[in-house]
């Protein structure tokens, strides 16, 4: 999803991005599937706890998004305690489209960073946002210009594949995420409330593949 202006947000999700499209690289069912690890997002509403989520992620698929996800979501990256998800708000909520949020730098959309340096590439476009709950890469309009920023989506958007990167689907929390996407906004989609990450972190557990009645 662009780091849009204010008057750019909406075109932009209704008329798409014209990216160009790159070969697909084979990939199996199985490993398309393949949750290599999880992570858990504690959510804050005016600083009063508001639920815990948790994002399987799907590491086979995607695995440099996965890594970097992962990487910000532990925190304190490279000893910088601001290098991290950790604190940092959700910054655009579009009712029953998307929450945004991960902008580390700014936090307000129009920031971010990777812990591959400012931006990094895509990675073939396994996964489809192909319903709520489904976690993807924001973007700056063009391709290969990833950074920390991500959202969740609230319906099938798939008119986004093949122009931002699916890595992850929302597993538990579910309840949290809709209490969010009920939050009143300002005419830039900007929460009037507070709502960050008040703690995150990985769940550790083996490899899985993610059942069917999940995806």
């Amino acid at each position: 999803m662009k780091f849009a202006t204010s008057s750019q947000i909406f075109v932009a999700f209704l008329v798409g991005l014209v990216f160009s499209k790159k070969e697909k690289p084979e990939i199996i069912d199985e490993d398309k599937w393949m949750v290599t690890k999880t992570v858990f997002l504690n959510f804050s509403i005016d600083l009063e706890p508001a639920g815990q989520v948790l994002v399987a992620l799907f590491g086979e698929a995607a695995p440099n998004t996965v890594n970097n996800f992962a990487a910000l979501a532990k925190g304190n990256y490279r000893g910088d305690p601001k290098f991290g998800f950790k604190g940092t708000k959700i910054h655009r909520v579009i009712k029953d489209f998307v929450i945004q949020g991960g902008d580390i730098t700014s936090e307000d959309g129009s920031g971010g960073k990777s812990i591959y340096g400012p931006l990094y590439n895509d990675e073939p476009f396994h996964h489809s946002h192909r319903g709520a709950g489904y976690v993807s890469m924001a973007n700056r309009g063009e391709e290969n210009t990833n950074s920390s920023q991500f959202f969740i989506v609230m319906q099938s958007t798939r008119w986004l594949d093949g122009k931002h990167v699916v890595f992850g689907r929302v597993i538990e929390g579910m309840d949290v995420i809709a209490k969010i996407n009920e939050m009143e906004t300002d005419d830039v989609a900007m929460p009037k409330r507070l709502i960050q990450i008040e703690d995150c972190g990985l769940v550790r557990h083996q490899p899985y593949v993610l059942p069917e009645d999940q995806r």
